[in-house]
Formats: structure tokens, C-alpha cells, sequence
């Protein structure tokens, strides 16, 4: 291939260096989250004494993470979806409530 003589564009350049700095501390991330989830799984067989490989004890598998705040929001908002829109078909499906349901669903919720 024959060189145009120009130099390559700087801003192509730093666009990449930029993305793979995004990469590294998404990877980051996850690692610190894993090794997170990895001591508090350790620390919860260390609380009950099953962390010793020669002691039978309980099996602390994944589920008995605690779960980020994040998640635990998530399944909040799916229960508040769902009871707004038992709310709103009790209503006969009338919009123009939306608002009003989801506090109320949020409020039933936050109750029980």
C-alpha cells in the first residue's frame, strides 16, 4: 500500500485509548464485585463454622447471597408495576391515573 504521507488522526487514536479505558475499569468493576460476593460468601460459612473444608456443615451456595441494593430494588419495582396495574384494570382501564396507581401500589407495599 502506498503512504498518503499524513499522519493518522489523532482523534481516532484517543477514541480508542478512551474505549479501552472504559473496558479496563468495567473489568475492574466486575472484579471487585466478584471478589466482593466471593468474602461475603466466605464471611457468612465463617459466621456459622462451615468454612473449614473438613467440616460438614451447611451448604452456602448462591442463594444465600445478600443481594445489592440494586437487585433487591428491582424486584421492588416489578411488585409496584404489577399491583398499578391491578389498580388501574380494577378501574376499568381508564387512563390518565397512572400516577396516582403507582403510589398507591407503592404505598399497599410499603404497608405490608
Amino acid at each position: 500500500m502506498a503512504s498518503t504521507g499524513k499522519a493518522p488522526a489523532k482523534t481516532s487514536t484517543l477514541g480508542t485509548e478512551a474505549a479501552l479505558r472504559k473496558e479496563m475499569e468495567l473489568r475492574d468493576e466486575a472484579r471487585v464485585t466478584e471478589e466482593q460476593i466471593e468474602q461475603q460468601d466466605l464471611n457468612q460459612g465463617m459466621d456459622t463454622g462451615t468454612h473449614s473444608s473438613t467440616h460438614e456443615g451447611v451448604n452456602w451456595g448462591p442463594s444465600y447471597r445478600i443481594r445489592p441494593e440494586a437487585e433487591e430494588g428491582s424486584a421492588t419495582t416489578e411488585r409496584i408495576e404489577t399491583r398499578a396495574y391491578q389498580l388501574y384494570e380494577q378501574r376499568g382501564g381508564a387512563h390518565g391515573h397512572d400516577v396516582e396507581d403507582w403510589l398507591t401500589a407503592e404505598k399497599e407495599l410499603k404497608q405490608r
